[in-house]
């Protein structure tokens, strides 16, 4: 484990045009009865329990050992144990602080950049203070340790790694758990079939690999999406295609070229091919607004 230290890495216009940097990280122990929080913060880090405090960042705070109280603007007063976790959001506001008796250890990563206000736009991270009950997840704890050896041996520089990987830690603590459900090669039904093509369209997969999968001939599976009332299961993987792209081509900055091989198409070419034959119109139209 890491001595107690923390971090600000400058911020310059090349760590910001990674879309996600780095803004600080650390880990403290607090004895019991110490004063919280020691100095040496900027002063938009540094707060009081009286006031609380907004940060301009996003942070993920792990107490690993100790307890403590939580507060922010919705929820009411909590208590915090250890492996519970604070997800803080720019102009949240938001208090903690160890309980005097007990103390408390805490380690923290802070990133700010435009990747990650996309992320909370579209729900995969929240747009709240939270406090998250056990929120640390296996292995989550030694990585923000890596990273914390890896900024405290580089002083003065904020590489552009730092920043995505304090962001996949934060990701790791709303991520769904898998559905109790059987995998699609068991069930061999429609459904099966599609969450299948949901979950791998954007790889070269065709009727044969969805019938493989679900443990049916291809005809049968044919036979099965009639019967659902589905298209066919070729049209079906095209569709989801179409509709991934979609989603991309509104709501990031990617290229035609990248939207093409994110969504499964293969090249740009099949990609407006597909699109003229089932919409009636190009990749490119959804940006410009013009039909072609």
């Amino acid at each position: 484990m890491p001595a107690d230290s923390f971090h600000y890495p400058p911020l310059d216009a090349t760590a910001l045009r990674a879309g996600c940097c780095l803004t600080s990280i650390g880990a403290l122990t607090y004895q019991p009865g110490e004063r919280y929080p020691q100095g040496g913060h900027p002063r938009d880090f540094d707060f009081r329990w009286q006031r609380g405090r907004k940060l301009s960042d996003f942070a993920l705070v792990v107490i690993t050992a100790g307890r403590g109280q939580w507060e922010a603007e919705t929820g009411g007063r909590q208590r915090v144990a250890p492996g519970d976790a604070f997800f803080l959001v720019p102009g949240g506001w938001h208090r903690y602080r160890p309980e005097s008796a007990a103390g408390w250890t805490e380690k923290w990563i802070c990133v700010q950049g435009a990747s990650v206000h996309s992320l909370v736009a579209t729900g995969l991270l929240p747009g709240q203070c939270l406090h998250l009950r056990e929120g640390s997840r296996d292995g989550m704890v030694p990585r923000i340790d890596r990273l914390l050896r890896d900024v405290a041996a580089s002083p003065g520089l904020n590489r552009p790694s730092w920043g995505l990987r304090a962001l996949t830690v934060m990701l790791e603590c709303f991520q769904s758990e898998a559905p109790a459900e059987a995998p699609a090669g068991r069930s061999g039904g429609a459904e099966a079939a599609m969450r299948f093509i949901r979950e791998n369209a954007h790889r070269p997969i065709g009727v044969r690999e969805v019938a493989a999968e679900c443990g049916l001939e291809r005809r049968t599976l044919e036979r099965r999406f009639r019967s659902a009332g589905l298209p066919p299961v070729g049209r079906s993987i095209i569709l989801q295609r179409i509709a991934r792209a979609e989603q991309l081509l509104a709501e990031t900055g990617m290229q035609i070229k990248e939207v093409a091989y994110a969504s499964g198409f293969g090249s740009p070419q099949r990609m407006i091919y597909d699109f003229r034959r089932v919409r009636g119109t190009t990749p490119g139209s959804l940006r410009t607004g013009n039909s072609v």
